[in-house]
């Protein structure tokens, strides 16, 4: 853990060699990525933090400011490890890992997301509908948590891993989900907020790794297509079997795929 202006930031660093920055998504921490690490080469220093509100990290969020600021700036202290970095994110972390690089607040030599779900994307690229039904159930979902709706973190859990998943995780995940439910109300509110469009993700020249699981939400299957069409070097990936909790349920294939990406662009 990191001290900085008196404020927490989550850190958590294995390894030497070029650094990779690992970006966990909402309802999570850290320890989402070790399965994942177990199938990297050891030649890599391996660096994690959490998004506000989230592990040891302190929010410093509230409904009336939640800009993307907050998170970039947990990312840019963990990431002044005295060399570029290759930053990687899950979910919200990948939003929070693409707006990290747009605001060049880390010097990044590669960019790797997995299911990155920028919301904004299918309202500029998509019809509009699949955007509107997201911001229904978006706002639903912040209605059941001030109502205290005991289980309301499971309305987005199911929404990006399917019906059933968040009944199906062990109770003390579920326990730490219903905990740091305010915390995902405000993300929302910050993806809502973060405007990049495709001109932006144009400059954006780092090699990029896109990934998404095959049993993808259809808004993560659009949001992936665009991300691939918007960042000018980017390359898509689809894990079999998979859905939007993949660098757990799937850590091997995950590990395996970004390794061999990350020996690419380190060579």
């Amino acid at each position: 853990m990191l001290i900085v202006d008196g404020r927490r930031i989550d850190y958590r660093e294995s390894g030497d060699g070029p650094p990779v920055l690992f970006v966990p998504g909402s309802f999570s921490a850290p320890a989402a990525w070790l399965g994942l690490w177990t199938w990297l080469p050891q030649r890599y220093r391996l660096v994690a933090t959490s998004l506000c509100g989230y592990g040891a990290t302190e929010e410093t969020r509230g409904l009336g400011d939640c800009g993307i600021e907050h998170e970039t700036r947990v990312v840019a202290v963990a990431g002044k490890i005295g060399a570029p970095v290759h930053l990687v994110g899950h979910s919200f972390g990948g939003v929070v890992a693409l707006a990290t690089a747009l605001a060049g607040a880390v010097e990044v030599l590669s960019i790797a997301t997995f299911e990155a779900n920028p919301p904004t994307l299918i309202r500029d690229r998509g019809d509009g509908r699949r955007f509107a039904a997201m911001r229904r159930m978006s706002a639903a979902f912040e209605t059941a948590y001030h109502a205290a709706e005991r289980d309301a973190a499971g309305r987005i859990i199911d929404y990006w891993g399917g019906p059933g998943s968040f009944a199906a995780m062990p109770e003390p995940v579920r326990e730490i989900c219903r905990e740091a439910v305010f915390a995902n109300v405000l993300d929302w509110h910050t993806a809502y907020g973060f405007e990049a469009g495709m001109a932006d993700y144009g400059r954006l020249t780092a090699p990029a790794l896109v990934v998404r699981g095959a049993d993808a939400n259809p808004a993560m299957v659009e949001i992936t297509e665009a991300l691939v069409a918007g960042l000018p070097n980017a390359r898509a990936a689809v894990i079999d079997g998979a859905g939007h909790f993949l660098i757990t349920t799937h850590a091997k294939q995950c590990g395996e795929l970004l390794a061999g990406f990350l020996d690419e662009v380190e060579e």
